[in-house]
């Protein structure tokens, strides 16, 4: 196992010193690139206007061809996606465009749509958009006879073409707001509000600011999609987190408030942590296993007696996504895994496949792609390792894909299973000649290197000021080198977890160690990653260390 140190420090490892040198190895190195980051700025429209990167008369004239829809009393279908960014920027559309549609006092009917993965595949397909041209999408609502003039698409759309020309064939008007990456060619929307500096959530929350004039209203819902979609925390979106945890953690979303109380976290404050592994995995899990509706449903109602309800269901919906992901790994792992790309085709659940995939990447840290047969369709999802574009390398493969989509780190597609066995013989003999020994050697990395004597808690505390963390602004992890481990406590039933008190030089500090295959009791660390954090028990502030990496 190589351990890799990112930065050096030039002087002694006081707090200051440290913070200094954390910062300038993420890139903030004058005084004014530091004060920004440390201060985030406030996300006011002023600052929408200047540094979301959509353009002020791109708002406008979207708002200009709502307001002719709502003038004339016409019907408006909002068009979302059924993972945790596209369901919040969903909702925060619905009640924003709810709100707005009173004040301006029009008769409008708003209703949303989200596409069922298993039903209608992803974004604007043609059986979706063919369910909302003849009225079936709505046939269940309450609102009779409900025939949108205007579909006003959040999180998809900049890339469908297909969908949106029928729309635009039939004389609906659209509307894009969406986040991913655009092409040369743009659909035949009439307006297209669009960035790709934040998640579809953050656009959407964008454009109904800009509507109902001022950035507080919904910013909590929106804060959710931002982390869920792992948007690089700096910049714009480290400004909106900031803010929108804040507005997290004091929500009166009845439905959010449900949730928290559902997962026992109802009155402290949210971290970046709990949404990523609490909040948004809950959200996903509806949409991946059963219905996204009932996610969008929670985070939508008024009434507190239907969010208890659909809270209880979300967790039931999560509950399920666990256990069909555990089960799905067990057997993933009982394959063959010989090859530099691991690709396996099993029965597996077609909405946790990309979950496995992930699974399995840091497990054998090497590519994988997992693959859920139903009838004549072949499903798969894939997930790399830096350095290895995964979506390139599906994209030069000879079998045709129904469809593909992605990243360089993951993607997903549909192939005929008639185009199976060659896309796994491709997929193992290109991948062995193309991807090197040295890119699959597992690395792990710290950003710096500290005497134990250093992790005080005037430390620990400085380091919050970094938060909130995320992609592009990871927590910090310190390397620790030969501990003395004084005392070795069992946490848990299985033991698995461990709780050592470290001695360095006379210093003792305690560490957290969690689901880790060493067995007690430890007598020594050779060395160790950490996290160093605030411990508060019974109103008394102690430093922590949690650990990432050890090696005894």
């Amino acid at each position: 196992m190589d351990v890799i140190t990112k930065n050096k420090l030039t002087n002694e490892p006081t707090t200051d010193n440290i913070i200094q040198c954390l910062l300038v190895g993420r890139g903030l190195t004058t005084q004014q690139e530091q004060f920004r980051f440390l201060n985030p700025a406030p996300v006011d429209l002023d600052y929408l206007y200047q540094y979301s990167g959509i353009p002020k008369e791109n708002l406008v004239a979207g708002q200009s061809l709502l307001d002719s829809h709502l003038t004339a009393n016409h019907d408006i279908c909002i068009f979302g996606d059924y993972d945790a960014d596209g369901v919040t920027a969903t909702a925060v559309m619905y009640l924003g465009l709810s709100d707005y549609i009173k004040q301006k006092g029009s008769k409008s009917r708003l209703l949303p749509f989200i596409p069922d993965r298993h039903i209608h595949g992803y974004g604007l397909s043609k059986k979706a958009v063919d369910e909302i041209l003849s009225g079936e999408a709505f046939k269940l609502k309450s609102q009779q006879q409900f025939s949108p003039k205007l579909i006003i698409t959040v999180d998809t759309g900049i890339v469908a073409h297909d969908g949106i020309a029928s729309f635009r064939k039939v004389g609906i008007d659209v509307i894009i707001t969406d986040h991913h990456m655009m092409e040369d060619h743009l659909p035949p929307a009439n307006h297209i509000i669009h960035t790709t500096t934040t998640s579809g959530a953050g656009v959407s929350w964008i454009f109904v600011s800009h509507l109902l004039g001022g950035t507080s209203s919904y910013l909590d819902l929106a804060t959710i999609g931002v982390i869920a979609d792992m948007m690089p925390l700096v910049g714009f979106n480290r400004s909106l987190v900031t803010a929108g945890l804040g507005a997290l953690s004091s929500s009166s979303n009845v439905g959010f408030c449900a949730l928290k109380n559902r997962m026992g976290i109802p009155t402290r404050l949210l971290t970046t942590y709990d949404i990523s592994f609490g909040i948004a995995p809950r959200i996903n899990a509806a949409g991946r296993i059963y219905s996204p509706l009932d996610a969008l449903r929670l985070l939508c109602t008024q009434d507190q007696k239907t969010a208890i309800a659909l809270a209880d269901q979300i967790e039931s919906h999560n509950l399920d996504r666990q256990a069909l992901t555990d089960s799905a790994l067990t057997h993933a792992l009982e394959q063959d895994h010989t090859h530099k790309i691991t690709t396996l085709i099993g029965p597996y659940h077609e909405g946790v496949i990309g979950l496995v995939a992930g699974k399995l990447v840091e497990q054998f840290n090497r590519p994988a792609i997992v693959l859920s047969e139903s009838g004549n369709i072949v499903k798969g999802s894939a997930r790399s390792v830096p350095g290895f574009n995964i979506t390139s390398f599906l994209r030069g493969l000879s079998p045709p894909f129904l469809g593909l989509g992605g990243h360089e780190q993951a993607a997903g597609f549909s192939i005929s299973s008639d185009s199976l066995e060659q896309l796994i013989a491709e997929v193992s003999e290109l991948g062995d000649k193309v991807i090197s020994d040295e890119l699959l050697l597992k690395r792990e990395f710290a950003d710096l290197e500290l005497p134990l004597s250093a992790s005080t808690l005037s430390l620990a505390k400085a380091l919050t000021k970094l938060e909130p963390y995320g992609l592009g602004n990871t927590k910090p992890r310190f390397l620790f080198k030969d501990l003395n481990v004084l005392e070795d406590r069992a946490l848990g039933d299985a033991g698995k977890h461990h709780k050592l008190t470290l001695e360095q030089g006379g210093v003792t500090r305690s560490l957290l160690m969690f689901n880790t295959k060493y067995t007690h009791p430890i007598n020594k660390l050779k060395q160790c990653i950490a996290s160093i954090d605030v411990n508060i028990w019974n109103n008394k502030e102690s430093v922590q260390l949690v650990a990432n990496y050890v090696e005894i």
